[in-house]
């Protein structure tokens, strides 16, 4: 397949897209468009999509490609995508990273599937076949809601079996020590991105993290924090990141809680028709509906606040 250019990736902040669905539990495509035109006012630089915080699980084929397709024909190269690639199946890996290619994705990202963590020589093989023939940029997703991930010396044959492979999006426990042992061992070309673990923000651009991939509804607070970092202003970035931490304390308690709590985020905003979830067991009670009602109240006030000291 005939490779594609693109703009390369950005350091600051790549949101997760959301998937918006509407009141036939069908996705919502016009609201999706919303989010991203929104995101980019917001200045966001760059984004990620189909992925866990999109319900990627309960997207079809169909539904995945023509979300890709989308998401790269409404950016239009304003800022880089990254395609969501991620299947235990290698096959239907390739699939979406051609599909990289051909829309001219700036990388596309795979998961390493959560059982070949318990076989670590299997890791190199599953992403050379994935990999075999597609030159497109890869992130590795090493995603363990409760453990360390891949060790040093897997990653390091990753790098020298697979020229393609550019960097990681690191969602372990703990985070942080870990994006300071992958820096000092693959160097600063090396692209290193944080996502569940936000709530460390702080020193995940201590440790130099090149990137954080939050959700999109909160992006002008999390890119205002960004800027502030990277202009010499720490002070400034922890004070205003710790407004945000109530926020951060009630949607990390786990990946559904997250994901609903940010789409009545974005429902609020009105950037989305609906707040609903796919095929999900979450639901809201009349206790922790009403704390997220209040942390949404409490967000829509601190993004006001930061709007408007822009301006100003």
């Amino acid at each position: 397949m005939q490779k594609v250019q693109s703009i390369p990736l950005r350091k600051g902040i790549i949101s997760v897209l959301q998937t918006p669905f509407d009141d036939r539990n069908e996705v919502d495509f016009e609201s999706l468009e919303r989010l991203i035109e929104d995101a980019i006012k917001g200045g966001v630089d760059g984004f990620l999509a189909p992925v866990v915080a999109s319900e990627v699980e309960y997207l079809s084929r169909e539904e995945r490609e023509r979300l890709v397709t989308t998401v790269s024909r409404t950016v239009q190269d304003r800022v880089p995508f990254i395609v969501g690639a991620s299947s235990g199946d290698p096959k239907e890996c390739r699939y979406f990273a051609e599909m990289a290619n051909s829309v001219g994705a700036a990388a596309y990202l795979v998961a390493v599937p959560a059982p070949l963590y318990e076989s670590p020589s299997a890791i190199p093989k599953f992403f050379e076949e994935v990999t075999s023939g597609i030159d497109r940029p890869l992130l590795i997703q090493d995603l363990v809601w409760n453990g360390p991930g891949m060790d040093l010396d897997t990653i390091r044959i990753l790098r020298e079996t697979i020229p393609a492979f550019i960097g990681l999006k690191i969602e372990t426990v703990p985070a942080g020590p870990k994006y300071t042992a992958v820096r000092e061992a693959f160097g600063p070309d090396f692209f290193i991105s944080g996502g569940w673990a936000v709530p460390q923000m702080i020193e995940a651009l201590d440790r130099g993290v090149d990137a954080m991939i939050p959700e999109s509804s909160m992006v002008r607070v999390y890119v205002a924090i960004d800027r502030l970092y990277r202009h010499g202003e720490r002070e400034k970035a922890l004070t205003l990141f710790r407004q945000l931490l109530p926020i951060l304390a009630f949607d990390n308690q786990e990946i559904n809680t997250s994901i609903a709590f940010f789409k009545r985020l974005l429902y609020r905003k009105g950037i989305f028709r609906f707040p609903a979830m796919r095929r999900t067991a979450f639901q809201w009670d009349k206790y922790n509906l009403r704390i997220a009602e209040e942390l949404i109240d409490h967000y829509l006030c601190l993004e006001e606040r930061v709007m408007g000291a822009q301006e100003g």
